[in-house]
């Protein structure tokens, strides 16, 4: 069994364990725009926030000192009104413990329980060299369906933590919204025009046409009754700091349940409306649809019920027989953990997993269950979850954009 924690070096005086690190990607600045999150390798409910994962959907944008930045409140309101950084640490705050996961993380896991093949595996990072060519090759138009097959190209895009800040409502009480409003526009003032590749990635084809929208800004516009929901909150810090800037600095949006989509970053303006807007990371990228031409398209929101297996691993195999520790983490995008169940005989039977506590409505949850096993031979280990609605893992089926993957993922070991 290969040792994931040697130590590394001294840390205040001390010798330390080898430390996790984000894989990163830079654009042709130099600038971090994405970053994956060693969530195998962590301990804990929060994921630190040098360890948190990065993505962003368009340009990274300049910073904004938060004493120049300010945002305004339009449309169906009574007045408008205008927030600077000070105006909302003056309104109640609240914080909020949640999972926030991409729409894309796992992505190839879908085609893996669909069709077969080898196993993806969730400790692949980015191939950096092989993503450099497939952005040459979109660029240049040689770029074929075969070559869009990336290592590691869907994995860690997940990470936990507290925000703080204060809840959307609250601000939009400010402005008064008037009788039939129907949803919120929040925009970033990151710019830029929607990656062709990302979305030929996401479908793992490029026979498909991508609307054209030139350059514009990020945009997600929530449904009344989730941006008046109290733990959709507008966030200045994470974890016990004010935000960084790869995070959405000086203020960004939290949607706890939803995928990491809807948590619009750079927060420029709040737009209430009396219809739901046709934005393109709403309608056009972001949709659960069987294919490209399905009419009956709806946008992504809630995320599934889902468990994960982070000990043993594929990687691990063989282990010797005797008691080994079967671990993971829980999580779901409509309410608390409330069971877990592991299988050591690939799902023919199932036993109670050990739910660690506290088990928070929007927070992932720790789970353990101790494996027995003397027999050699070779053995598939599986995890489901199920959550304070009754929802049984998994919920989400094969969409073309592949999104929302909740599936039920195998370990498999041999023991000698």
């Amino acid at each position: 069994m290969p040792q994931r924690e040697i130590e590394g070096e001294f840390l205040m005086g001390w010798p330390d364990r080898k430390r996790p690190a984000l894989t990163e990607r830079t654009d042709m600045e130099g600038r971090v725009v994405a970053a994956q999150a060693p969530v195998l390798d962590l301990e804990g409910l929060i994921t630190p926030t040098d360890l948190s994962y990065i993505h962003a959907q368009l340009e990274m944008p300049d910073p904004i000192h938060p004493q120049d930045w300010s945002f305004s409140v339009t449309g169906e309101v009574e007045h408008l009104v205008q927030f600077t950084l000070e105006d909302l640490q003056k309104l109640p705050g609240r914080t909020v413990r949640a999972v926030t996961e991409c729409a894309g993380n796992d992505t190839d896991f879908f085609d893996y329980l669909r069709d077969g093949g080898q196993k993806p595996s969730r400790a692949s990072k980015w191939d950096l060299a092989a993503f450099a060519r497939l952005r040459e090759m979109s660029t240049d138009g040689t770029m074929q369906t075969s070559d869009l097959d990336v290592p590691g190209g869907f994995m860690g895009r997940l990470s936990a933590g507290e925000f703080t800040g204060v809840p959307l409502a609250a601000v939009l009480e400010k402005a008064g919204v008037k009788p039939g409003a129907v949803s919120v526009r929040l925009e970033g003032f990151d710019r830029g025009k929607p990656d062709d590749l990302v979305q030929y990635r996401s479908a793992g084809t490029t026979d498909i046409e991508i609307a054209d929208t030139g350059i514009i800004n990020y945009g997600k516009a929530l449904p009344m009754e989730k941006a008046l929901h109290p733990d959709t909150i507008l966030a200045w810090a994470q974890n016990g700091e004010y935000l960084r800037h790869v995070h959405g600095a000086p203020v960004r949006l939290i949607v706890p349940g939803w995928s990491g989509n809807w948590w619009v970053k750079w927060i420029q303006e709040v737009e209430v409306m009396d219809h739901m807007p046709d934005l393109y990371f709403q309608t056009h990228y972001f949709i659960y649809a069987d294919s490209p031409d399905d009419p009956d398209g709806e946008m992504l929101t809630t995320l599934g019920v889902k468990a994960v297996i982070t000990n043993p691993r594929d990687e691990d195999s063989p282990l010797p027989a005797g008691s080994h520790s079967v671990r993971g983490l829980a999580w779901s995008g409509r309410g608390a953990i409330s069971g877990v169940d592991v299988s050591a005989d690939g799902g023919q039977t199932w036993q109670q997993a050990h739910i660690e506590e506290p088990r928070e409505r929007w927070l992932w949850v720790r789970w353990s269950y101790l494996w027995e096993v003397e027999e050699p031979g070779q053995y598939r280990i599986m995890a489901r979850a199920t959550d304070e609605e009754g929802r049984v893992q998994p919920q989400t089926k094969w969409n073309f954009q592949r999104k929302h993957f909740d599936g039920i993922v195998p370990v498999d070991v041999a023991i000698t």
